[in-house]
């Protein structure tokens, strides 16, 4: 017979070999949704740095389809995350916009810049690794499991356990369909291919092209110069918001047709899709223990402007993270509310609001109108910017 205190010795050692590693935030993601949200939480509740971990279901640098677009905002947000521009991109000067038959220009230095996001979503998680912040790449989600005293994670990597889950996730969002469930889709339809560029001269615009409005279209077809292997290339892409009902756009002939235009087929040229899903102020973006960020939770459905938005989440959640532990008030029911007061929420409605009126079949014969209306704001806040800096420099 087993001395009594052996087998103590023996349950003990079992209970330490099954024992679940627990996290007081697991953030699923590493996009810059995740990244914004963690940088965020060491900045407010420094207690938690420590305690925290992101899981990521691939490995940097990772392909990701994308525009690259990144404006004003994107940049304000990192350097408030205390997160360097070291993927400098390619700066754009002149943005010009196709409304009702009609081209508007818009010039001004760096009025935005586009980013290849295998190399801006790899420095970002470089710089969160160098900040503290563990990650776990190649660590893909399989099941998330409700407990009374926080979520359970079954991984590729093991089961982890943790009080806040973030769902940093995507459109697609795991961490959304299995813990939040909201019915409303609110589903935006996009796709996207990369050629050569010819014209060098070329390397400085975008254009944002809204003549197929008048084929369905709830959106655009852009062109964004981009960098592939230091050489010159053109983004070419298209987004239907779908923000209202009705016949759908034929988007992949759309796209084929503009690719012509450029000289290549589809034969010769890799067409990629992936949805962006849009905000509501209805909307439903926390469960107890559970929050969404970024695409996971939307984005604005008028440009479909995807990185900044995610940055622009990690802030909002970080300070809904650190009441929720200051108060052990774990049930976020306040985070929808947090969302809408924020920058970042009146940035979300205000361009939802836009996206509702601008797709809207009566606003058609008006948007040369707009176009003109955006020309003239633009010009004055231009005008505006120039004084404020001459002001400075005298």
């Amino acid at each position: 017979m087993l001395d009594k205190n052996v087998i103590n010795v023996h349950i003990h050692h079992f209970e330490q070999a099954t024992t679940v590693p627990e996290k007081s935030v697991i953030i699923v993601g590493s996009g810059p949704a995740g990244i914004a949200t963690a940088m965020s939480i060491i900045k407010m509740a420094p207690a938690l740095a420590n305690d925290m971990l992101v899981l990521e279901k691939a490995r940097h640098p990772r392909h990701k389809p994308c525009g690259g677009g990144l404006t004003a905002f994107a940049d304000q947000t990192l350097d408030e995350l205390g997160l360097r521009k070291r993927i400098a991109g390619i700066a754009v000067h002149k943005v010009r916009f196709l409304l009702g038959g009609r081209p508007f220009n818009f010039e001004r230095e760096n009025l935005m810049r586009i980013v290849r996001r295998d190399e801006f979503d790899a420095d970002l998680v470089m710089q969160a690794r160098d900040a503290g912040i563990e990650i776990r790449e190649d660590t893909a989600v399989h099941d998330l499991i409700r407990r009374e005293d926080g979520i359970v994670i079954e991984s590729s990597a093991g089961t982890f356990k943790t009080k806040v889950l973030v769902g940093a996730d995507g459109a697609n969002s795991l961490v959304r369909r299995k813990l939040v469930r909201e019915s409303d889709t609110r589903v935006s339809r996009l796709l996207e291919a990369v050629i050569p560029l010819a014209r060098q001269d070329d390397q400085n615009t975008a254009i944002f092209d809204f003549s197929a409005m008048r084929q369905n279209l709830r959106g655009y077809i852009w062109e964004f110069p981009t960098q592939v292997g230091g050489k010159a290339h053109l983004n070419i892409g298209i987004f239907d918001s779908r923000i209202h009902g009705g016949p759908r756009a034929n988007i992949r002939k759309l796209l084929s047709d503009r690719l012509s235009s450029h000289g290549f087929s589809n034969a010769e040229t890799q067409i990629e899709g992936h949805p962006e899903r849009w905000f509501s102020p209805r909307g439903i973006y926390a469960q107890p223990n559970v929050l969404l960020v970024g695409d996971a939770a939307g984005i604005e459905p008028w440009l479909g402007e995807g990185i900044s938005i995610a940055l622009g989440y990690g802030p909002v959640a970080a300070r809904a993270i650190r009441d929720a532990f200051a108060t052990q008030d774990f049930s976020f029911s306040g985070y929808r509310d947090l969302i809408l007061t924020s920058k970042l929420g009146k940035l979300l409605n205000r361009n939802r609001r836009v996206a509702g009126l601008f797709y809207s079949r009566p606003a058609r014969p008006f948007l040369a109108a707009f176009g003109r209306a955006l020309a003239i704001q633009f010009d004055l806040r231009k005008h505006s910017s120039f004084h404020l800096r001459r002001q400075h420099v005298l």
